[in-house]
């Protein structure tokens, strides 16, 4: 990974996950700029303990900027959040920050730190982040080359043990098998020597009918 896409967090140019000229909704580098500074406001909301007068403040301040984006609404084929393939997440907050580090059409690895955010609690990440960003990974490897659209029919886990907060996971994905329609995929999050989680998915690719 180069130094700029490291300090980006972006993804590295690793054909299939990321290509210099991918089309993208607009936003700019700006756009990826307050995607991060937003997860890192969920991080801490989740882990303070605010007094009144912050909660007021932080309330008002949260209104006026839904308001000031009121205007800016477009219709879901326009809309940047989640649309951002360059960025980690697609450039939105509800997946936890995945960074590819090596990858093609067949499999990919990568690091994922989960935030505070996704704490379930005792240290251990909430267990319906784990399978979310497996979807996320799988997803986007079951899309990638020449591939047609498809969608998630099934995503199993497995959880194997508990998946810190706070501490940088090796990610691995990989494709199984390819029939038809039908991607099965597998991966695994691990720490050190440790494996948390495993998952396999069937994607099955979308007729040219459905949206």
């Amino acid at each position: 990974m180069t130094d700029e896409h490291a300090e980006r967090g972006g993804f590295p140019p690793i054909r299939t996950w990321h290509e210099p000229n991918l089309r993208n909704p607009g936003g700019g580098a700006e756009y990826g700029d307050m995607i991060s500074e937003l997860r890192d406001f969920l991080d801490g909301v989740a882990a303070a303990a605010p007094d009144t007068a912050t909660t007021v403040e932080l309330t008002e301040d949260l209104r006026r900027w839904a308001d000031r984006l009121a205007d800016a609404a477009v219709p879901e084929r326009r809309q940047i959040f989640a649309r951002r393939l360059d960025l980690p997440g697609r450039g939105q907050t509800m997946s936890p920050n995945f960074i590819p580090i090596a990858g093609d059409h067949l499999s990919v690895e990568g690091t994922v730190t989960f935030g505070r955010y996704f704490l379930g609690g005792g240290g251990a990440v909430h267990g319906g982040a784990i399978p979310l960003l497996f979807d996320e990974v799988l997803g986007r490897l079951a899309n990638s080359g020449d591939r047609a659209p498809s969608r998630t029919a099934y995503l199993h886990t497995d959880f194997r043990s508990i998946t810190p907060v706070g501490e940088e996971l090796a990610v691995r994905g990989w494709f199984v098998s390819e029939q038809g329609r039908k991607r099965v995929l597998r991966a695994e999050i691990t720490f050190g020597d440790t494996l948390c989680a495993e998952a396999e998915g069937l994607f099955v690719a979308l007729r040219a009918d459905q949206p």
